[in-house]
């Protein structure tokens, strides 16, 4: 059953981060369903055929973005060397190595060098470096591109300076999904 397989590498990446939550653990600070059904909703409508992801982690966004993509293609780039090849190594177990390219190295290095004209960009990485990436990715980006920031309630002081761009800058219309404690933005560029 190919269909379940991205579920499947899901489900125990959700388990692999609820055990590392335990007191005195190292916490795997993925996205996860409830913010993460923003991130399939953006994909769902918009089918983008070229996704920008700065920051993979073990691969977890990636995947529930690629099981909801028809015909696009994630480039991820992951700066910790050992993150990237778990990444590798989850996306090739959900089946999904096909659609998903993961880069090693400094996204801000990484990002001029691409080719490619992206119409999604999704930031889940250093959280004092939102700004630095998108004004990198903007050169990246096709003109009604949506970008979606994750994390944006529980570290909003440091990426303040995001935050009024993308809210107040006049390029994006901007909505902030709240969950409480935490929130997702998503922006779409409109000039």
């Amino acid at each position: 059953m190919m269909f379940n397989k991205p579920e499947k590498v899901l489900n125990e990446i959700e388990k692999a981060a609820a055990a590392q939550n335990m007191p005195g653990n190292v916490v795997l600070p993925i996205i996860g369903r409830e913010k993460g059904s923003v991130l399939e909703n953006v994909v769902k409508e918009n089918q983008p055929k070229a996704v920008l992801e700065i920051g993979t982690l073990v691969g977890y966004s990636s995947i529930l973005m690629a099981k909801n993509l028809k015909k696009g293609r994630i480039t991820s780039i992951e700066a910790n060397k050992k993150n990237s090849e778990a990444a590798k190594l989850n996306i090739q177990r959900a089946g999904l190595s096909n659609k998903i390219e993961i880069i090693n190295g400094d996204a801000l290095e990484i990002i001029p060098g691409l080719d490619n004209k992206f119409d999604m960009i999704f930031i889940d990485a250093e959280k004092k470096g939102y700004m630095k990436y998108l004004k990198a990715a903007e050169q990246k980006m096709t003109k009604n591109a949506v970008v979606v920031a994750d994390n944006v309630k529980r570290f909003e002081k440091d990426m303040k300076d995001f935050l009024d761009y993308v809210r107040k800058s006049g390029n994006y219309r901007s909505e902030l999904h709240d969950f409480g404690a935490d929130g997702v933005e998503v922006s779409r560029r409109i000039r």
